[in-house]
């Protein structure tokens, strides 16, 4: 009996241990990326950003003795992820939607800026990361509102999981997604707008994200910036920087126009209108970091109708 009793602590041992490994490696996979995210956003100066990269307590992950040309990067990066927070940040306002979900957002400040708004908000992330996000950010919602705080493991080709996601926040719904598209295949973005096409059919609201215009929209920052002669090379550099984050390629060419992605999107039953990125740029924390003729060029650029916003068919 003791025989048998040991043979299965040891099962259930290297079970715990084969989990607790594949967690961390989800963890350190996601989480770093998420990481940068914000390490990027808190070189803009935005407050909200350094508090919560600071309850981290590491170091930045990139810095100059990693990325050979990181200051032009850092720089570059932290102005287009302000441009991706702000531009949901102020379409969601706009609108007063009231009921979030955002997927792959990680430790975004907008889970603290319209939680705080009286908005309920919900994380759809992978486990580790969830968990994690729910041990910081709430340090820094007001009282009355931690109950509109959600972080859950969601995946957007999970039916069940989307439609739990709107019922702890209510509709209709505001889907927020930046920063995920590079990481799909065309099968994978083919069964999550399947599914998001239910999501909105059945509960109203929108889809919201720049994902379809990345390379147009960061090159545009960087030819703002440095130059069209600056401009392939940075991205080229920032791309590289994110595959070996992830030990896999990007998924950069999965459509090939913007007419094949309203195509696609069209033959899942969805709409889509392209909006102005950002209708007021005045209040970004990047323009204090650029000399005139830059920051005359970035207002240029939050004119342009990069956000998209995705509805189903009435």
């Amino acid at each position: 009996m003791q025989k048998i009793f040991m043979t299965a602590a040891l099962i259930c041992a290297v079970i715990f241990l084969s989990s607790a490994k594949t967690l961390a490696a989800e963890f350190e996979l996601v989480s770093y990326s998420a990481q940068v995210k914000l390490q990027w956003l808190a070189t803009t100066g935005m407050p909200e950003a350094k508090k919560i990269l600071a309850e981290f307590g590491t170091a930045n992950i990139y810095g100059k003795k990693n990325l050979k040309d990181y200051d032009r990067l850092e720089k570059l990066n932290g102005i287009y992820q302000e441009l991706c927070y702000a531009s949901t940040a102020q379409y969601v306002a706009s609108k007063n939607y009231k009921s979030i979900i955002d997927i792959g957002g990680g430790y975004t400040p907008r889970a603290v800026v319209m939680v705080n708004d009286g908005r309920k908000y919900l994380g759809a992330e992978l486990n580790a990361v969830a968990i994690s996000a729910m041990q910081i950010m709430p340090k820094f919602i007001k009282p009355e509102f931690q109950q509109n705080l959600f972080y859950d493991e969601v995946l957007v080709e999970d039916r069940f999981a989307m439609n739990e996601a709107v019922g702890k926040v209510g509709r209709p719904v505001c889907i927020i997604e930046d920063g995920l598209m590079i990481y799909l295949t065309k099968e994978r973005a083919d069964k999550m707008f399947t599914i998001i096409h239910d999501v909105l059919k059945q509960n109203g609201g929108c889809y919201i994200t720049s994902d379809f215009v990345t390379e147009k929209m960061f090159k545009d920052l960087a030819v703002a910036i440095y130059g069209e002669n600056s401009a392939q090379k940075l991205f080229d550099e920032t791309a590289k920087m994110y595959e070996n984050l992830f030990g896999e390629p990007l998924h950069l060419n999965t459509f090939k126009s913007e007419i094949e992605v309203i195509n696609f999107l069209k033959a899942k039953g969805l709409n889509v209108r392209q909006v102005p990125l950002i209708e007021d740029p005045s209040q970004l924390y990047s323009l204090k970091k650029l000399n005139t003729y830059q920051a005359s060029q970035l207002k240029k650029i939050c004119a342009k109708n990069y956000l998209w916003v995705i509805t189903a068919e009435s």
